[in-house]
């Protein structure tokens, strides 16, 4: 029989996988239009799934704390995937996604580490075995460092971990609530990002074959907000940090269905991380 915490390790690492499959949903879809128009199919669309959510299962009325930090959590998110995706374009897409990815978790944990009954050494053991995995996993050598990529990088990851933690303190009155709030803030992130996106390049909407992004767009949009819900419970449930170390193990996810669907081949740095990552679940969890 399954104890408390191991059903929370269970949500997040089911929540990596979710996260895992919807960015590689995203990473399809963008390489047919721009992530602006991505970012407002796919958190709109799960704006709307959380909002039919509430009308199907009321939760009453939201409290001040999980607004206000519920809207922090998708600031947060939204200026973290600005940063992201600025960085990436600079050319240092593996330093980007692996310090993003390692930074994403390490908030959490450090916050967590103040906060909560100090993790034993196992598992501290283990989030450092699991750091190492994200590293290895998202990062893909063959492009030169640039440093304000770096430094976006840098941004981006701590933002995703402020996303992290602001969801599980918004989440303590209601997690439904506190996700809807959430993408609340991401949609107007994202619709910044369009607005911005087309005074700057103009892009042809009307050459969009929206046949083809829609449905993976929201796909990727309605995985990415199932994913959030998964890790808001299982940090409620459970530790904080366990919930957003084994959650952010999520690129092994992408980069197991890009081998899988589009036989792209993994790295010999990628297969160990996710080797590593394995043993760092079992040393989390134990």
């Amino acid at each position: 029989m399954m104890t408390g915490g191991g059903e929370a390790s269970a949500l997040a690492l089911l929540a990596a996988v979710v996260w895992g499959t919807s960015d590689f949903c995203g990473g399809i879809v963008t390489r047919r239009t721009t992530p602006a128009i991505v970012l407002m199919i796919a958190h709109g669309l799960g704006l709307l799934a959380l909002l039919a959510a509430l009308a199907i299962h009321p939760s009453g009325l939201p409290t001040r704390h999980t607004v206000v930090f519920g809207l922090i959590a998708g600031l947060a998110g939204g200026v973290g995937l600005l940063a992201l995706y600025r960085g990436l374009s600079l050319g240092s897409m593996g330093l980007v996604a692996a310090l993003s990815g390692v930074l994403a978790a390490a908030v959490p944990v450090l916050v967590s580490f103040f906060t909560e009954a100090r993790p034993s050494l196992l598992k501290l053991a283990g989030f450092a075995v699991a750091g190492v995995a994200i590293w290895l996993i998202a990062y893909a050598p063959g492009t030169e460092a640039h440093p304000h990529g770096l430094g976006l990088g840098v941004l981006a990851g701590v933002c995703f971990g402020l996303l992290l933690l602001f969801l599980h303190i918004a989440g303590r009155d209601s997690a439904l609530w506190a996700l809807t709030f959430s993408r609340v803030g991401s949609v107007g992130c994202a619709l910044a990002l369009g607005i911005w996106t087309f005074l700057r390049r103009r892009p042809k909407v009307s050459g969009v074959r929206w046949a083809a992004i829609i449905p993976l767009a929201a796909t990727a949009g309605l995985l990415d907000t199932s994913g959030n819900l998964l890790y808001t419970v299982s940090s409620l449930m459970g530790r904080l940090d366990v919930a957003a170390v084994l959650s952010s193990l999520y690129p092994a996810g992408t980069i197991l269905l890009a081998v899988w669907l589009l036989r792209e081949r993994a790295t010999r740095s990628q297969s160990f991380g996710m080797a590593l990552a394995i043993v760092a679940v079992v040393m989390i969890s134990a």
